[in-house]
Formats: structure tokens, C-alpha cells, sequence
């Protein structure tokens, strides 16, 4: 075995050292060679033309390849970064020139099991296929080869060989074993180790030992005769280990030989997770799979440690020159804000493994971490380090996320094993509220919501206080369940304290919206403004705040309570005009503060950045209070960022100014795909789970242009049910179907519009009750349906028909402005449809109407009858291209 030294100076690049290309065709494919077997697909599959610049991953539980298309990549095997700067190159037989891959890259088709580049060439066509297996710490990359003469294949790679911050300080070795065709990567103690080769490969680039190290990068050929392209792929396989060189070996012989098995495993396990857990067939398609590659994205967040376990981590990125992958590192609020929807979409094992990951790396008084790195238990994380503990929103979203689990799926003995743990974590944060004020507090406990940005530290959060409103509430649920009534009691006190001084305290009445928080009247630090835009201004805001109780910005966090239903409904409904008003909704999600704030500076992680999973909250909360333009309007947005940057996946935050990701994104964010899911199930859908499972209901908001609707396996508990809704002229029908355990009590409060009359409802031809209920802009018709058997269930309300508007969301070029309609409200009062609606000044925009009824013009508007109802072409006016508000009223006629 040829060895170098230094790990990352080690090598030369020798191109005089391939061999004449004439005495290729001859060669027989290596033994260990991978035959050619069909790349079966599990169903989902995104695919264009490859775009520099934007991120692509390939994920499984113990290993990941990140990378940017038509640039290098890198490989991981938990926890080790094992390779950065990997390319492919070729070479035909009788031409000298090597020819780029990144060049000459031309696609990429993204699917769960497999991520597929093709390289196109006159002479050849090269397709890398890159698979991570499941559950082993390595890579595979197959790459069949199509060529008109014998081929070279030039791989080149920079060993790594460093663990995931912040333990990397680290010096390895490369090896190459001309007999196995392997490079071995090593280093001084012998514990980490990794495997990356090729059968039939010959090493181009090691230098002798004595050589001063330098890094170049190592490189590596395999000649690829016309007869083996036609029966065998090209493998390169990629293994770690920290267990040392031989189990990485093991590892690596492993991926080789049983590389088509693999491959399917990926392939069966990704077509599994799409038929047993809830999906959507609706009139948008783009949604519906917007859905499904959510459950996917969220799903690839599950990573197992080799000595921590498996949890949820944030999300990925490439490291670049650092060991921090994105955030590819278990989380605590990250791991709960997820499992939301993880329990939506029903794979309980998999958020259960979640809570049960943080429940172990409690502390002793409660508090639950903040951020795990995966290298935690070589160096004295939890000690030494202020990141495990830096937050305070963990800790009650714990409560929040057991008492959840529990609703969906009555796992006593989850919460028997977890109820110490609980009533702990939910300890712990009733004592930061130290005066008695019953706002939890943040100054000594960590951060709520924004890490740095002034005013910092906040006193209290309304961020943390919807989470807490919340806490209560679920550890009431859970005491009653354990038969603590005393406990479940005081919680349901201490909710109601912390309700009634939220509205005291947040609610500023002459602005229409809830404060962002309390500050201290002597604040311990003193901020000064960063760098970015309109500097001077925001410093100016600052000094003012400096010495004021109450931080009075326009935020986005008042949508944490209102997606729990926490807020009074009045001031509820002003909020919402709020977080759907151009002022903090960008045509692709929701900022965190208003643009018209001092404050506000788009460059800034969290002062005027969007993130999905604000436009999440926002949807929930506006979904909750019956405003469904403005939670479908959240909904889309994010649903349609899983096609324009990384295929598949929703991105960590964007400008605040400008569709575009920041650079240090994490253009694979687990939450991010969780706010896709969150809004169309427990918003849209209005589907919520209770009583332990033996409860759903179903309370659909559905688009004015929408006709169906169609979700299956809807979980609860053991049960699993299909929900088909069908809407034609004065007729809605809901069927349901119990596909699998128990029926579960249902009840319905599908959304009406405030003009529609209901004539009755039915349930199997029979009569039943129902109630009426006035929710923002809508009304719900509030029906039991009484238990019965597993056979389908026909459930038809008979209506006149109500007025209502819907708008096509269209995702923004990118690089794009703001330029979209937002429709805030749009009821029927007093014999017209009133709407309130902005747009850009100068600018018209055109909005659907269904109706039996005809309506008058007013002015600015142009009404044009249509069969269903009208199609509306509204223009604003003013100068310059600012957001500008209407209010319509367009009368309407019988």
C-alpha cells in the first residue's frame, strides 16, 4: 500500500501517468463491478436542466452528499466530514483533452432514493447516479456510461477526514491499495477512518511521504471499454467509521457488493412513506406534490449518531471550508416545531423518536436543549459550550409536542415514560416567571425567537407566551390523563393567567396589532446597529427603544398564539391584516418584521428576513380565525418554494427584499418543509386529532374555484381514514372511509361563505343537526356525526350558494420583488361583497368571483360576468411603486 503523510497537503497530480487509451477496449470489467440492474423509481422525481449555484444534498440516516449543481461536493458519514471537492472529469480514446464534468453537465433529476446528474457530450453520455442507503454510513455513485470510443473516468477529491463542529481538529492520512483499488483515509489515533475507491481505478496523484504535504487534490482513473458499459455501471463508493479503518472497510465492501439492494431498500422505503401516511389529491397539483416532497424533506431530517442516536436535525448545507454542514445537528425547537407536522401527516413512530431523542438529553432541572452538535460526546458539550442551553422556547414546546402526540395517538406508555420529564420541563418554565406577572420570561433563561438583534434581550416574548398558553393547556390534557387532577388544575390556571395578561400587556389598540415584547426599563447591554442598509435609521429606532418596557414592532411572532387559538378574536382579526399585508408578506413568505419598520434591514437574519417558517405560523394563525385568503395566500408561498432553488426542498430564509436565499441558508431546512405540511392539514384541511386519538375532526376551508378534494389516510391512533369532498350547484358532500382500526367519533365544520344559507345536512340520507358559527370571514357548519361503521359514510349539506373570491398564486422569478395581490378580507355585508385587497400602485390585478348573484361595478373596478360568477380586474392608484391598500364594495344583485 502507497501512503502519504499530512492529510490535507498530500498530493500531486500526475496526468502523464494514464495509459495508452488503444489498450483499453479490451478490458474486462473488474470482478467487484456493479452489473447493470434497472434504476427503479419510488414516484416522486423533479427534474430540469442543471442551474449553477443551486444546492442539491443526497440523504440518508448515517451519510449525505452536499452539494451545488455544476460545482464539487462533499460526503459525510455522521460525524464525519470524510470528502470535499469531488469532481468527475473524461477523456476519449485518441483525444488528449479532459474534458470538465461541470462543463458539460446539462441535468439533474431529484427523487428521494437517488439523485441523478446526466453529463451530455458528442462523444458520450455519462449519467452519475448518487444514493445514500438508508441506514449504513456511506455513499453510493453508479455511473452509467453510453460512449461511441473506450472512455476514461477521472475522479478527484480532497480527503477531509474531520469531525462536524465543533470537535474537528483533526490530521489525516491517505493510503492507496493498488490490489482492492481504494484509497483509506486515517489519522493519528486510528479511531476515525473512511473508504473511497472505485474497482478497476488506478491512483494518479499520491506523492512519496518525504514530500513537503500540500493540497492538491487526489485523482484517480478507470477506463470504461464500450463492452463493460453495457453490462456494468462504474461504481465509486464512499464509507466511514468511528470505529476505525477495518469496520470502514467492512463498510465499503458492504455498499460495493450489495449495491442494487441498497439502492431498492431506498427505493421501497420511500414509496412506503408516501402509501402509508397522509397525502392530497386536490385541483393543484403543484400542491399536492409540494406535499408530498415535504414528507420527504422532513423525514430526511431523522440522523443517526453513531454514539448519540437518532434525532431531528435543523437542516443541510455544504460546509464549504468549515464542519458545519448547514445545521446538520439535532435541535431542540427545530426537532418540536417539525414534529407538528410529522404528527399530521401521520408517522408516529418517527416523532416519537424524536421527543424521546431530547427527553435523554434533558437537564437535570428540566430545561430541554437548544442544539446538539454531533460531535457532542467527544468534547464537554453540554458543559463548556453555551449553545445546548442558549434558548428558552424549547423547553414548553417540549409540553406542547408530548401533549400533542398524545391527542394524536394515545401512546400511554410513551407518556408514562415521559412524564417525569414533562412536568419537569413544564416546571421549569412556569419559574421564569419570576414577578408573577404570568408572562414567562427570557432574560436568564435564553432566547425566544431572535438570538441577537436589537432590542436584546427581550423580557418577555409574545412569541414565548403563545408556546406557554399552549404548554398549559397540554399539560392539563396530560394530567387529567395520568389522574392528577390537582396538577391538571394549576396548569389550567396558569394558562388563563397568561391569557388575560397577553391581551394586557401586547395588545396596543390605536396600531391594530400585538406588541413584539417587554423590555427592561434598564437594559445590561447596549446595541449598536449592524452593518447593512439605512444604518443611521435603525440606530436611531434603537436608542429610542433603549429604556422603553414595551417593544412596540409590527412583527410576525403574534401568529405563535394565534396558531393556538390564544388571542381575543377581535384583536385576532386585526393581527391578521397585519401578517398578510405587504408590509410583512413578501410574494415568497412572510418577514419577520415589517419593511416599514426603523428596524427593518432585508439583509438581516432575523430584522427583515423571510423564512417559511414564519409564512407557516402565519397560515396556521390566519386559518384558525376563518381568514382563509390569507392563510392560503402563506400556504402556496411555500408550498411553491419547493420547486425554484434546491428541487424538492424549502430553504432556510430569503431576503427580505429580493426572491433570493441568503448564501448561508440552509437551502434544505426541515422546518421549512414542515411549514408546507403544518398549513394545508391543520390549516386548509382543518383537521385536527383529539381524545387520544378516538376524535376527528374536519373543518375544510377550501379555495372558492375549488370542486374536490381528496385525503387519504388521515391518522388517528391506530385508525386511518379517507376524506373525499365533492361540491357541486347548493350541494357539498363529504364522504368517509375508515381504511384501517377503529372508526373515530368525526365531526365536520366545513367553511361557508357568510352569504351562503344552509337548507340541511344529511349523514347517510338521515337528517341531521348542525350549527352555524361566524369565524372572521367565513361561517361553519358545526355537524356530529354519530359513531358508526367502518362503511363508507355520506355526509351532504344542502346550501344556497354564498359569494366568494380566489386568486392563481404564481411563483416569483427569482431575483424578483414583491409584485403580488394580497387579499386580506372578503365577506358579504349588508347586500355586498366587500373586499379589502393591496396591490402595487399603478399596477391592475385580476380576481376570480364565484357567485349566483351579479355585481355592479364600483370604481377602479371592472366587472366581467362569467358562468360561475366574475372575473374582477382591479387597479390601484397612486405614484411610485408602493403598497397600496382598497377597500371595495361591489353590491350584488339577485
Amino acid at each position: 500500500m502507497k501512503k502519504t503523510g499530512a492529510a490535507s497537503a498530500i498530493l500531486t497530480v500526475a496526468l502523464a501517468a494514464f495509459p495508452p487509451l488503444d489498450a483499453v477496449a479490451a478490458t474486462a470489467p473488474p470482478a467487484s463491478a456493479v452489473p447493470r440492474f434497472d434504476l427503479t423509481k419510488s414516484g416522486l422525481e423533479l427534474a430540469r436542466h442543471t442551474e449553477s449555484g443551486k444546492f442539491f444534498d443526497v440523504i440518508g440516516r448515517r451519510a449525505a452528499v452536499f452539494g451545488y449543481e455544476n460545482r464539487a461536493l462533499e460526503a459525510w458519514a455522521y460525524p464525519l466530514k470524510l470528502i470535499d471537492d469531488f469532481k468527475l472529469s473524461f477523456q476519449l480514446q485518441g483525444y488528449p483533452l479532459e474534458i470538465d464534468g461541470a462543463q458539460i453537465a446539462t441535468g439533474i433529476a431529484v427523487r428521494p432514493e437517488a439523485t441523478t446528474f446526466t453529463y451530455s457530450h458528442a462523444g458520450f453520455t455519462v449519467r452519475q447516479t448518487i444514493f445514500a442507503p438508508l441506514d449504513e454510513p456511506g455513499v453510493v455513485m453508479l455511473l452509467d456510461v453510453d460512449s461511441v470510443l473506450p472512455l476514461t473516468v477521472i475522479g478527484s477529491f480532497r480527503p477531509r477526514l474531520k469531525l462536524m463542529w465543533p470537535a474537528g481538529v483533526m490530521t489525516n492520512n491517505v493510503g492507496w491499495d493498488e490490489k482492492e483499488q481504494v484509497y483509506s483515509l486515517t489519522e493519528e489515533s486510528k479511531r476515525f477512518a473512511a473508504m473511497i475507491g472505485t474497482p478497476g481505478a488506478r491512483d494518479v496523484s499520491l506523492m512519496p511521504y518525504q514530500e513537503e504535504p500540500r493540497d492538491v487534490p487526489v485523482r484517480f482513473v478507470v477506463d470504461v471499454p464500450p463492452d463493460t458499459t453495457r453490462s456494468h455501471f462504474v461504481p465509486i463508493v464512499i464509507a466511514g467509521s468511528v470505529e476505525g479503518r477495518d469496520k470502514a472497510k467492512e463498510t465499503y465492501d458492504r455498499l460495493l457488493g450489495r449495491a442494487r439492494p441498497l439502492y431498492e431498500s431506498n427505493v421501497a422505503y420511500y414509496r412506503a412513506l408516501q402509501e402509508r401516511t397522509l397525502s392530497v389529491e386536490s385541483p393543484d397539483e403543484r400542491l399536492d406534490t409540494a406535499l408530498a416532497w415535504a414528507k420527504v424533506g422532513v423525514d430526511k431530517g431523522l440522523a443517526t449518531n453513531p454514539m448519540l442516536g437518532t434525532g431531528l436535525v435543523a437542516g443541510f448545507r455544504t460546509s464549504g471550508e468549515s464542519e458545519r454542514p448547514g445545521f446538520a445537528w439535532m435541535f431542540g425547537r427545530d426537532a418540536l416545531w417539525s414534529s407538528l407536522a410529522i404528527h399530521s401527516y401521520g408517522d408516529f413512530p418517527a416523532a416519537r423518536t424524536a421527543l424521546e431523542f431530547l427527553r435523554k438529553l434533558q437537564r437535570d432541572d428540566g430545561k430541554i436543549p437548544h442544539e446538539i452538535s454531533q460531535s457532542a460526546t467527544l468534547v464537554p458539550w453540554f458543559k463548556d459550550y453555551e449553545y445546548p442551553w442558549a434558548s428558552a422556547d424549547a423547553t414548553p414546546l417540549y409540553v406542547v409536542l408530548q401533549a400533542d402526540h398524545f391527542r394524536h395517538t394515545g401512546d400511554r406508555d410513551l407518556l408514562r415514560a415521559s412524564w417525569d420529564s414533562i412536568v419537569k420541563a413544564w416546571g421549569f418554565s412556569a419559574a421564569t416567571d419570576t414577578d408573577g406577572n404570568g408572562l414567562i420570561e427570557n432574560d436568564k433563561f435564553g432566547h425566544g425567537w431572535t438570538e441577537g438583534s436589537p432590542p436584546y434581550p427581550p423580557h418577555e416574548e409574545i412569541y414565548m407566551q403563545g408556546i406557554w398558553i399552549e404548554a398549559c393547556r397540554g399539560l392539563a390534557e396530560m394530567a387529567e390523563a395520568m389522574g392528577d387532577a390537582a396538577l391538571a388544575e394549576k396548569a389550567r390556571a396558569a394558562s388563563a393567567r397568561t391569557q388575560a395578561a397577553v391581551e394586557k400587556t401586547y395588545w396596543l389598540g390605536d396600531r391594530g396589532f400585538y406588541a413584539f415584547a417587554t423590555a427592561l426599563a434598564k437594559p445590561e447591554k447596549e446595541y449598536k446597529a449592524g452593518a447593512g442598509p439605512r444604518r443611521a435609521e435603525r440606530q436611531a429606532r434603537i436608542d429610542a427603544l433603549r429604556g422603553h418596557t414595551i417593544v412596540d414592532e409590527d412583527t410576525v411572532l403574534p401568529a405563535v398564539p394565534l396558531w393556538w387559538r390564544t388571542l381575543d378574536p377581535a384583536h385576532a382579526d386585526a393581527e391578521i391584516d397585519h401578517l398578510g399585508s405587504a408590509g410583512l408578506a413578501a410574494d415568497w413568505g412572510q418577514r419577520l418584521i415589517s419593511e416599514k419598520s426603523e428596524l427593518y434591514d432585508p439583509l438581516s437574519y432575523h430584522y427583515g428576513s423571510v423564512w417559511p417558517l414564519f409564512t407557516g405560523w402565519a397560515s396556521v394563525g390566519a386559518y384558525q380565525y376563518g381568514r382563509p385568503h390569507v392563510g392560503y395566500q402563506a400556504l402556496m408561498t411555500n408550498a411553491l418554494l419547493t420547486f425554484p432553488w434546491a428541487l424538492g426542498y424549502v430553504t432556510e430564509l430569503l431576503s427580505g427584499e429580493f426572491h433570493a436565499p441568503f448564501g448561508r441558508s440552509s437551502h434544505h431546512q426541515v422546518w421549512s418543509e414542515a411549514m408546507v405540511v403544518s398549513p394545508l392539514v391543520r390549516g386548509l384541511l382543518g383537521i385536527e386529532i383529539g381524545d387520544a386519538g378516538r376524535h376527528l375532526r374536519f373543518a375544510p376551508q377550501l379555495p372558492a374555484d375549488w370542486d374536490r378534494l381528496t385525503v387519504r389516510r388521515v391518522a388517528a391512533a391506530a385508525s386511518r381514514v379517507d376524506l373525499a369532498l365533492e361540491r357541486a350547484a347548493g350541494r357539498l358532500t363529504i364522504t368517509e372511509t375508515v381504511t384501517a382500526g377503529p372508526a373515530p367519533a368525526l365531526s365536520l365544520a366545513p367553511a361557508f361563505p357568510l352569504d351562503a344559507r344552509i337548507r340541511s345536512v344529511t349523514v347517510d340520507g338521515r337528517a341531521a343537526r348542525f350549527r352555524a358559527q361566524t369565524e372572521g370571514d367565513v361561517q361553519r357548519i358545526e355537524v356530529a356525526v354519530p359513531a358508526g361503521a367502518a362503511a363508507p359514510r355520506r355526509i351532504v349539506f344542502a346550501y344556497d350558494e354564498g359569494t366568494d373570491v380566489f386568486t392563481r398564486i404564481s411563483v416569483p422569478d427569482a431575483g424578483s420583488a414583491s409584485e403580488g395581490l394580497r387579499v386580506l378580507r372578503s365577506r358579504v355585508e349588508g347586500g355586498a361583497l366587500r373586499l379589502v385587497v393591496e396591490g402595487r400602485a399603478g399596477r391592475s390585478y385580476r380576481i376570480g368571483v364565484r357567485s349566483p348573484r351579479r355585481l355592479a361595478d364600483a370604481p377602479g373596478v371592472t366587472v366581467t360576468p362569467t358562468v360561475r360568477g366574475a372575473d374582477l380586474l382591479v387597479s390601484f392608484e397612486g405614484a411610485g411603486a408602493q403598497y397600496v391598500r382598497r377597500s371595495i364594495v361591489l353590491p350584488l344583485r339577485n
